[in-house]
């Protein structure tokens, strides 16, 4: 790695740190935001009956259950909330209430708490509707402003990463160039992976063809476009050997032409994450 690549890549992820940084504070803001917007909407509805409890699970829907139970939900009230690229509008504008189709097998006093504890649950919507998504949207609007505060800065790191990226990038497809052009590159077998252990590269040269086994590779020479290269290519073989009457390791150097650079660099990231490359 150049010591240019190596220095760009500090402060790119110095940039990701401040970007980080500043998705937290959104993010806790908009936590914020939510939890006072369900603490809005549980204080506006009650009921007389102990035995039920009015709770808002989501910062636009409370709704009325009996108490212990937090998934049967015997009525609940839902603010419509919707986006809009006007900052200024309204995001919830009308609400609904829902409530199940309760079917009452036993004719006794617990039906009439329920329907009781419906009605004033109801009630609180009706008397309260036009105050709660007046507040509701107070919320939303004093923590968008909030939040935006922090957009510009944002998208300057997000533009700032990207162009670092890029540059990072762009460094190290010529530094590759220069290295493969030159000297070439060598390769071991992997010491990891599922797939590579024990193995040396491959490198597809020719649709529907892949060699494997490299030892070295070397761009002779590049096209003009600079989207393929002739290749001088080392292999490991096995040679038979009358001698010893067994194989042994042998070397074999061939070369190829017009192999696709992506190919190329996409060897030579895969060897590097399996540590088969050298230097």
């Amino acid at each position: 790695m150049s010591k240019r690549v190596e220095i760009l890549k500090i402060r790119l992820e110095q940039l990701k740190t401040e970007g980080i940084k500043l998705d937290n504070r959104t993010h806790k803001l908009r936590m914020r935001k939510q939890n006072e917007q369900k603490l809005m909407l549980s204080s506006y509805f009650h009921v007389s009956n102990d035995k039920f409890v009015c709770n808002a699970n989501s910062d636009t829907r409370v709704g009325l259950y009996y108490d212990g139970d937090s998934y049967g939900t015997i009525v609940s009230y839902e603010l419509q909330d919707r986006w809009s690229r006007d900052e200024m509008s309204d995001r919830v504008e009308t609400s609904k209430i829902y409530h199940n189709g309760s079917t009452y097998e036993k004719m006794d006093e617990s039906m009439l708490a329920q329907s009781q504890a419906r009605f004033e649950f109801m009630q609180c919507a009706v008397d309260h509707n036009d105050d709660i998504i007046a507040t509701w949207n107070t919320i939303e609007k004093k923590y968008d402003k909030l939040i935006s505060t922090f957009s510009d800065a944002s998208s300057d790191i997000r533009k700032s990463i990207n162009d670092q990226s890029r540059d990072i990038d762009k460094l190290e497809k010529e530094t590759l160039t220069e290295k493969l052009t030159s000297k070439g590159v060598k390769f071991v077998k992997a010491e990891d992976g599922k797939w590579s252990r024990g193995r040396l590269p491959e490198l597809e040269v020719k649709y529907n063809w892949t060699i494997g086994r490299i030892k070295s590779l070397k761009v002779l020479r590049m096209t003009a476009s600079g989207k393929s290269a002739d290749l001088e290519i080392t292999q490991k073989t096995d040679k038979w050997d009358e001698a010893t009457n067994a194989y042994i390791d042998s070397e074999v150097t061939n070369t190829y032409e017009r192999v696709r650079m992506d190919k190329i660099e996409f060897l030579i990231r895969n060897a590097k994450l399996n540590k088969q490359l050298v230097g």
